[in-house]
């Protein structure tokens, strides 16, 4: 609905799609990683204090 107020082409539609989906993707990841890398970092600091 976006593209379509816009009055963008199919191909720049598409690319913008794309390009979002990328964008969330990898940020998506980077949340992810950095919250593994915390649960880790606790579990190592709590096996070092036993």
């Amino acid at each position: 609905m976006f593209a379509i107020a816009l009055g963008m082409t199919k191909l720049e539609t598409l690319t913008v799609a794309i390009s979002s989906f990328i964008f969330i993707g990898a940020f998506t990841w980077v949340s992810i990683k950095g919250d593994l890398r915390k649960i880790a970092q606790e579990l190592i600091e709590e096996n070092d204090k036993d």
